[in-house]
């Protein structure tokens, strides 16, 4: 019981990252491989403004709202021209190599070393049904039912999200229609990258914020996302959820070895017998 309630807080993580690869793909098709240094980019930006004595909270939207405006031009410059279609993976090389370059910003401009970041969250640990786990972790999978419950009632509920879901559906069809796909595109990369960043400063102000943190989570949320299904929101904090109780019980009873790469495991299984995910949908792809 207690692997398991530390599982379903660690899953609120990666269910976070996930919904960053989700969102791009839903609408642009496109993946951002460089998602795990705009993980590491939120926590440096919430470090540099909260040091212009700004609170807290306000450094943490601040900064959300920088590392979006920073995925807007991902999308524009670095994805969109070298995404003609659905058989041009060019994006794939442009974002991997966006990838290596911020890596070596980072770690140019802020070192190798382990930085704390004070201020956001809460220290110590909560009892629940009378097991301890992380205060922090807690507030993460908050924060990732929060988000995915907002992101669902947007996409569902409203004009703009409703814009959202016919591209997603058919990009030429809504082109026709007078729709604009590169402003859904836009928007998608601003709300992914900037829910990477909210899940850097979150999972930093526990454990320490490094230029590898982003890094870190990348294989497990990219994982997450493929589980639960690419196309699916809630799919992401449900594929989040089982890959976090899945690697923590491995854990605990086979050793971090075996443990480490069981969640992997559990997602090639999925795939073989599910490949658009639990959650995802079967797209038929016109000829």
């Amino acid at each position: 019981m207690d692997s398991v309630l530390v599982g379903i807080t660690l899953g609120g993580l990666y269910g976070l990252v996930a919904l960053a690869f989700v969102l791009t793909f839903q609408t642009t098709r496109t993946l951002n491989f460089a998602l795990g240094e705009f993980i590491t980019a939120g926590g440096f930006a919430f470090i540099a403004i909260v040091a212009l004595d700004l609170p807290a909270w306000l450094a943490v939207a601040v900064s959300v709202v920088l590392i979006g405006i920073l995925g807007t031009l991902v999308e524009r410059f670095v994805v969109r021209p070298f995404n003609s279609g659905p058989h041009d993976i060019r994006w794939l090389l442009t974002t991997a190599g966006l990838s290596l370059i911020m890596l070596d910003l980072l770690r140019n401009s802020q070192g190798a070393g382990t930085k704390a970041l004070n201020g956001i969250g809460f220290e110590g640990f909560t009892s629940v049904a009378g097991t301890r786990v992380s205060s922090q972790f807690l507030l993460i999978l908050v924060l990732a039912i929060g988000v995915t419950l907002a992101l669902t009632w947007f996409t569902q509920r409203t004009r703009l999200g409703t814009i959202f879901r016919a591209v997603a559906e058919d990009r030429e069809t809504s082109s026709l229609m007078g729709l604009n796909p590169g402003l859904v595109a836009l928007g998608a990369y601003a709300i992914a990258m900037g829910i990477a960043a909210l899940a850097g400063i979150m999972y930093s102000a526990e454990v320490g914020l490094s230029i590898s943190t982003g890094q870190s989570l990348l294989v497990a949320g990219f994982a997450t996302a493929i589980l639960g299904g690419l196309d699916s929101i809630p799919g992401a904090l449900v594929g989040g959820l089982i890959y976090g109780i899945t690697t923590v019980v491995a854990t605990d009873l086979l050793g971090t070895a075996i443990g480490g790469v069981i969640g992997l495991v559990v997602t090639v299984v999925v795939l073989a017998v599910r490949p658009q995910g639990l959650m995802g949908r079967v797209v038929m792809e016109k000829v």
